[in-house]
This record gives structure tokens, sequence and C-alpha cells, in this order.
């Protein structure tokens, strides 16, 4: 539809008047993105991958849903079908969670303190409203910490993102998720760098690695990749 000359001006108008006033940053466009271009383009293949195998979607630490939003749209071309879940506690870190990354792997620092103290402004209605707005319907939302989640009988799962950034959640993701993965699923772990405030999905990582013989890559900088073998 083409806009009225009238509609035009409005908008016009309405924008100027944004940009010069102190709300300009509502207006202008922002990089939101946790992940480098790269990075969404590893996503993008490995989300590719994981959908020729049976099971549904899952990003666990979803925050205010901008990848949820990037990786929908892709399913929306590749795999309309599948089902995506969102697992978020919508307040940030558990409390029990940051206890642990202070007294027992010494993340105690001011810049500790001030990393373990983000996400907190969110609601999970502003995620399903994100959701909404963008025309995406298939996104389930969970508000919860991922040690609460429970999956439903039977369920299975091709591509699951752990983004909870602690040791604690990120063990217990790994743990309740890679039974649930289907042959030839893919998992992925965010923040594998090392030497980094929340290098405890690093070492939640390594350690599932270790006991259970699963084999994993560490690609474009701070992505960990599992595969779940085919036989």
């Amino acid at each position: 539809m083409i806009n009225s000359r009238w509609e035009t001006f409005l908008d016009r108008l309405v924008k100027s008047t944004l940009f010069w006033s102190p709300f300009r940053s509502y207006l202008l466009y922002k990089y939101r993105y946790a992940f480098t271009p790269m990075q969404l383009a590893r996503l993008t293949m490995l989300a590719t991958e994981a959908a020729k195998v049976d099971g549904d979607f899952c990003e666990i630490g979803c925050y205010r849903g901008y990848t949820t939003v990037f990786l929908n749209k892709h399913l929306n071309e590749i795999a309309p079908g599948k089902r995506y879940h969102a697992i978020d506690t919508f307040g940030g870190f558990v409390a029990k969670d940051v206890a642990h990354e202070k007294s027992a792997r010494g993340k105690s620092s001011a810049h500790d303190t001030r990393a373990l103290q983000k996400f907190t402004i969110n609601s999970q209605c502003w995620f399903d409203r994100t959701m909404s707005h963008n025309g995406i319907t298939r996104v389930k939302s969970h508000a919860m910490p991922v040690q609460d989640f429970v999956a439903e009988p039977g369920a299975r799962f091709c591509f699951v993102m752990i983004d909870v950034d602690l040791y604690l959640p990120t063990k217990v993701a790994l743990e309740k998720f890679w039974p649930l993965l289907s042959p030839g699923g893919i998992l992925v772990i965010d923040d594998c760098q090392e030497h980094h405030v929340y290098d405890g999905s690093r070492q939640a990582l390594e350690e599932f690695s270790k006991t259970t013989g699963a084999a994993f890559e560490v690609v474009d900088f701070k992505l960990g990749i599992l595969r779940k073998p085919t036989v």
C-alpha cells in the first residue's frame, strides 16, 4: 500500500521530532545482538543442519529475544513446522548460581559483580510481545531457571542453545538436555572463551565432555558445539 502525502508528512514529522529529542536512541538503529555477524552466520548454519533431524528447538537464556527472533525468522524459511521453546528467568541470574560464582569460582571483583547483576530489567510479557510484534507464533516461553524446567513426556530436541553464562545452570542444562537430543542433533553453548567473567560455561562443558566422553569444539571464539552421534 502506498502512503498518502499526508501520511508521509506525518511520518516524517514524528521521526524528525524524535531525532531532535532525548529519545533519538529509540529511532536510530542499534546492533543489539550478543553475537557477531560471523557467529550469527554460524548459528544459522547449525540450525539448518539440526533442523533435518527429529525434535524441537530450544533456547535457554534468551533475555529480550533478539536472537530468538533472528533464529525464528530463519526457521520460517527452512523448517516452519518446528516448535521452539525459550527458557529464561526473565529477571537475571539466580542468587544461588551467583553465590557459587563468587565463593567457588573466585568471581568477586567489582567488574565481576557488575557482570553478575546483568539482565534483571526484563519480563516474560516483554519477551512474548516481542515475538508477537515480529509475527512469530511458534515460540513458547517458560519463565523459570533451567533447573526447574521439566520437558513434556517423550520430548525430543534437534537444536538446543545454552546461553546462561554461569557454571551451575550450564551444568544442569547439559545434563538435562543431552539425553533429550535426537541423534544428529546439535547443542550450542555460548560464552566458552577462556579467562572470561562468564567462563563457567566453558568449565561446565569441559567437565561434561570428560564425564560423558562427548567430544566438543569451540568455534568463532566462543561457541561450544556438541553433536549427538547418529549411531
